[in-house]
């Protein structure tokens, strides 16, 4: 029986909707294997994100395949070789270290000047990019994909063999794979400001773990000479759900915390408090499709613990182009084939996602608060105290050292000693006098009376949340077995 085939004329081999770190890095990497690629940007290079702007290393050892190490942009970048974390009316400084396979230290490099840069980089290489236009369409046939852009108030059709989504948390590609948006349970909330003339070290950053806040961090990340990168990241999805202003939060913190109030000294706001929103990974969700895959946070590659997307947008470029490579030697673009990235990714960055979303639903249940404070404490603590088990807590958060590595058992018995210690410090401390056993056993009754009040008037919350934590363990224990495997 005669086949035919229908002839396509192929306008790119592949088209990018957005030019950030994920989708020009893809770009370049696309271009090295030949393939004729096309990024379509809704704004105009060089343009700024709102973010945080801490590359790590790993990020970094990305950069330096790509020639950005040696531009004057990375030279000019703050190096970070010491991190701060705060909680309360305690502190641990780290001295960073790096694994023999990194090279650099972590930089806190402005967004406007990092996807500028590899922006560059991929036209070097190429790429073609059509900037101030927006992908607001696309269709998947068995040979082709018809994409429709909006350049001002005109609309024309794209046709390529394929399509990656690198356009962000509100990706118009995912949006159409998925057939939905990402739900609460896997969205943080950012705010961010620039200040000038602040004080203090450049080469540190500094983390800060505050109740209003909580689950969520303040940080401050020191900028070119004199300026800092201020900002906070917080989950969406809590309960007791208390109405409050996000950017009010930001401005308190940056107004009554004494340590930040330190180093700022007498610095200026920039410009205005920018947000934005930030939707990690969920496993369930799909990252390819016939001829479709997404990469960076498009995929919701994001760790929750640390807000870094910078790092995975880098690394999911790569892996994908090495994926698509494949497809474009056999001619193969189905959902089937695509799986192979899907597979990349969990074998790669499962159990760390994983084990962050873990870790960040415990504290979604504010009726526990001054638990999870007093946990962030002891951490906070035995990190001042013991160098090795601070350069661990850090360098899980930023990816340095992978969770299934770094969590021994030597690791946990010393949160749990730590956890004896600060508990036998605090009942000393009580029975140096009846005022103070006192006071200490009235605060100690108000705030479980407080606790068990609210898990009381909340219990299809609370076992919801005991429910998740069963399922978010069982993925942890699942990605741990297929570790040990390895």
């Amino acid at each position: 029986m005669l086949k035919i085939k229908e002839k396509v004329h192929f306008d790119y081999d592949v088209l990018i909707s957005g030019g950030g770190p994920a989708g020009s890095g893809a770009a370049y990497h696309l271009r090295k294997l030949g393939l004729k690629v096309l990024v379509v940007e809704a704004d105009k290079f060089p343009r700024d994100k709102v973010c945080g702007d801490a590359i790590s290393p790993i990020a970094i050892n990305e950069l330096e395949a790509m020639g950005i190490t040696k531009t004057q942009t990375f030279q000019n970048a703050n190096e970070i070789t010491k991190v701060g974390l705060f909680v309360e009316n305690n502190h641990a400084i780290v001295n960073l270290i790096l694994p023999d396979h990194l090279h650099y230290h972590a930089r806190i490099i402005p967004r406007v000047e990092l996807d500028y840069s590899i922006y560059q980089k991929a036209k070097d290489e190429g790429a073609e990019f059509l900037e101030e236009t927006r992908v607001i369409n696309y269709q998947t046939f068995p040979h082709k994909v018809i994409t429709t852009l909006q350049q001002g108030k005109k609309q024309f059709e794209i046709v390529s063999k394929l399509i990656v989504g690198a356009d962000g948390s509100r990706s118009v590609v995912r949006r159409l794979l998925q057939e939905k948006t990402f739900d609460d349970d896997f969205q943080l909330v950012g705010l961010r400001a620039y200040y000038d003339n602040v004080q203090g070290p450049s080469d540190r950053m500094d983390v800060y773990f505050m109740e209003e806040n909580f689950p969520g961090i303040f940080w401050f990340f020191p900028e070119g000479k004199s300026g800092a990168n201020i900002g906070l990241a917080t989950l969406s999805n809590t309960f007791p759900h208390k109405q409050s202003q996000v950017k009010k939060i930001l401005t308190d913190h940056i107004k009554n915390n004494k340590d930040i109030s330190a180093r700022i000294g007498n610095g200026t706001l920039r410009n205005k408090i920018e947000g934005w929103p930030i939707t990690f990974y969920d496993a369930k969700k799909e990252v390819t499709g016939d001829r479709v895959l997404l990469v960076g946070e498009a995929a919701g590659l994001i760790n929750p613990l640390s807000g870094d997307g910078i790092q995975y947008a880098l690394l999911s470029a790569r892996w994908a182009s090495e994926i698509l490579g494949k497809c474009f030697e056999e001619d193969d673009f189905s959902a089937e084939k695509l799986a192979d990235y899907k597979l990349v990714l969990d074998q790669e960055l499962g159990y760390d996602l994983a084990f962050s979303n873990l870790i960040v639903h415990f504290p979604r249940n504010k009726s526990l608060l001054p638990v999870w404070m007093k946990a962030v404490e002891i951490l906070v603590e035995r990190a001042r105290k013991d160098q090795r088990f601070a350069e661990i807590v850090v360098g899980i958060s930023e990816g340095t050292f992978p969770s299934f590595k770094a969590l021994t058992l030597d690791f946990v018995m010393k949160i749990f000693l730590q956890g004896g210690i600060s508990g036998s410090d605090y009942i000393l401390d009580t029975m140096k006098g009846p005022s103070s056993f006192k006071n200490e056993g009235t605060l100690f009754l108000k705030s479980a009376k407080k606790i068990v009040s609210e898990i009381s008037d909340h219990p299809k919350n609370n076992l919801d949340w005991a429910s998740q934590i069963g399922k978010k363990l069982f993925h942890v224990a699942k990605y741990a077995a297929n570790s040990g495997n390895k």
